[in-house]
């Protein structure tokens, strides 16, 4: 359908989004597309969770201006690649573990009231550092009754602009002077793994962030790597399970793939710590959201620990991509807290399944 605008709740119209099939903005970046209705700057970067149509609005707004609109997930990224690829004016998008190393005049972060905190606050810390002094922040939360993000507003600012709306609440501020305090975000736990004790770093927003997960250690527990195998680890998360795989026998290569920009970074860090010289040479990382890569079916091993949202819409994407990856003789073995899905829905692609229970968890073991 063409794209609309009401008088009453959004900007008025502009030609140039006529063509360009309407995706409501999430709550949050509908705020600040009526907020900032009239903006004018010269370097301006977004977040989004959605399409990212804060930043093409404002591109439209400010067509000889720099517009960024910043993802950390490339599905994400390449959802909004596509939304505004056919706009006269669109807004240049990237995908990068950190927001990009440059000075802005203004930055918008729409945030999610259910979302991460932790990763919340060092976006926030992220985005003052790149404003240039007396750059703008504005940032917006889809609750009228916020108070946690007026909270770190302050942290940042000595003074913030607070706008109570029907459908949640807008800040903003002005950068006026450098922060007193830099807080590292990083984190660090270890692991041991056949005798060898790993080192772990993991960042906010990557899978098991601070811990390894159960459910990692009930799949690193269960999986039957041999001398010589290829393993693909999918949705790697910081590594672990990978790097758990490459230590587990002689002569195994790895290859983990991940959508998130931080988990890759971590992986690659993690390797680098943990794996000598001939071992990271046999380790491979490959940032995919579509679960395409270049393979030729070579894995012997591949390994799963899918997120328990999206509808397992995630979780078939992987089943998809390790059934196309696979030696004909090749396991595939996942780990879930909710087995009686596969038990329904395997059998459409594998000829052997088997659910092995390992305390809260099941690993799910399929070949053909």
């Amino acid at each position: 359908m063409p794209r609309k605008y009401s008088k009453k709740r959004n900007p008025p119209p502009d030609p140039e989004f006529d063509e360009i099939p309407y995706i409501p903005p999430r709550p949050e970046e509908q705020l600040l597309i009526q907020h900032l209705a009239s903006l004018q700057a010269e370097r301006i970067l977004c977040t989004s969770h959605g399409r990212g149509q804060l930043a093409g609005y404002l591109a439209s707004q400010n067509p000889d201006s720099q517009v960024q609109c910043h993802y950390l997930d490339s599905h994400y990224a390449a959802l909004s690649k596509t939304y505004w690829e056919e706009a006269d004016h669109r807004p240049e998008i990237i995908c990068s573990p950190d927001l990009p190393d440059q000075e802005y005049d203004v930055v918008c972060v729409p945030v999610q009231r259910q979302g991460n905190a932790e990763l919340t606050r060092e976006m926030l810390q992220q985005a003052y550092l790149q404003l240039a002094d007396k750059g703008m922040m504005y940032c917006a939360v889809n609750t009228p009754q916020d108070r946690w993000l007026h909270e770190q507003m302050q942290k940042l600012h000595k003074k913030v602009t607070r706008k109570v709306k029907k459908t949640g609440v807008i800040y903003s501020a002005t950068k006026t002077g450098p922060l007193n305090k830099i807080r590292n975000f990083t984190s660090h736990f270890t692991a041991k793994v056949k005798e060898r004790e790993l080192e772990f770093e993991t960042r906010p927003g990557v899978f098991s962030h601070r811990r390894l997960d159960p459910g990692a250690w009930a799949l690193i527990r269960s999986m039957q790597v041999k001398k010589g195998m290829q393993v693909l680890d999918l949705g790697c998360g910081c590594g672990a399970v990978g790097i758990a795989a490459m230590c587990s026998a002689p002569n195994v290569s790895i290859t983990a793939i991940d959508s998130y920009s931080r988990a890759v970074q971590c992986t690659q860090h993690n390797i680098e710590k943990n794996l000598d010289a001939a071992e990271q040479s046999r380790f491979t990382i490959v940032q995919t959201h579509s679960g395409e890569f270049q393979h030729n079916g070579q894995f012997d091993l591949v390994l799963a620990n899918p997120p328990y949202f999206a509808n397992f819409k995630i979780a078939q994407l992987f089943i998809e991509t390790a059934l196309n990856a696979m030696k004909p003789n090749g396991k595939f073995f996942l780990v879930t807290k909710m087995p009686h899905w596969y038990e329904e829905h395997l059998p459409e692609y594998f000829a052997e399944i088997r659910i092995d229970p390992q305390g809260d968890y099941s690993i799910v073991k399929a070949n053909n």
